[in-house]
């Protein structure tokens, strides 16, 4: 059993049968045809024709990589690239290959281009998607809007796109204490979170910082004391007076 798909291919080019070829996804054949047309029928690193392995990512974008998609399929190798390719790529993370003087065949400006392409067949793929789910005014605005951090980042084009408090929202980010209350809420949490460990572990000791910062703070709250506990009944107080205003009068 096969398809007008698989009759486009020469015969043995590809190390799978007509009944292997036929599990795969339309959208999948389709794109095999494709790169065997681009790669004029022969592997993408050498001159072999024929028992060509789809070659694909193991983590990519989408998926999990465990077999071949649209998403992951990065081109077509014969065997002996295809293990040189893997070498490559653990060589290039910094794996130790147990091969110390196997020569890889598979060289930066093999793999870059090769590489380069199928990340944007994908990329293009996911913009695709994207495009569909949003209406198009919001896409492309979006689009754009990332467009000037590529162009920035990459070639050091325009400024910078973030509108000038960027910078208070990266103060927020790093979670600079800007006001009593968050200092007062962040002690509190500290205390609290020490509490807890002690609770689960008896033997917790106070960070030797926080117990230092702690004696730092108990003259000041000492003299503070009188006006926050003052400060403190006239809360109570004006509380209290709001809540007599609010009851029904007799």
């Amino acid at each position: 059993m096969s398809d007008d798909l698989w009759h486009q291919l020469p015969c043995g080019f590809l190390k799978k049968t007509s009944k292997g070829w036929m599990r795969l996804d339309r959208d999948l054949r389709l794109l095999i045809v494709k790169l065997a047309s681009a790669q004029k029928f022969r592997c993408a690193f050498c001159d072999r024709t024929k028992g060509l392995i789809v070659e694909h990512d193991h983590s990519p974008v989408r998926g999990s990589g465990d077999k071949p998609t649209i998403y992951n399929v990065r081109g077509l190798a014969c065997h002996r690239c295809n293990w040189h390719l893997g070498m490559y790529e653990a060589d290039a993370r910094g794996d130790y290959l147990a091969w110390n003087d196997v020569y890889i065949r598979i060289s930066e400006c093999d793999f870059d281009p090769y590489n380069y392409a199928y990340e944007c067949r994908v990329l293009t793929l996911l913009e695709n998607e994207l495009e569909q789910q949003l209406e198009p005014r919001n896409y492309w605005r979006r689009r754009q809007f990332l467009q000037k951090f590529d162009d920035w980042n990459e070639w050091g084009r325009g400024c910078y796109p973030w509108r000038s408090y960027f910078a208070e929202i990266k103060e927020r980010q790093r979670r600079k204490i800007r006001t009593p209350e968050q200092f007062w809420n962040n002690l509190a949490d500290i205390v609290r979170f020490f509490i807890e460990q002690r609770q689960k572990n008896p033997d917790a000791e106070l960070p030797d910082s926080f117990a230092k910062l702690l004696v730092r703070l108990k003259p000041i709250l000492d003299n503070a004391r009188p006006i926050i506990e003052e400060r403190y009944r006239e809360i109570q107080a004006s509380q209290l007076t709001i809540a007599t205003d609010l009851l029904p009068h007799r």
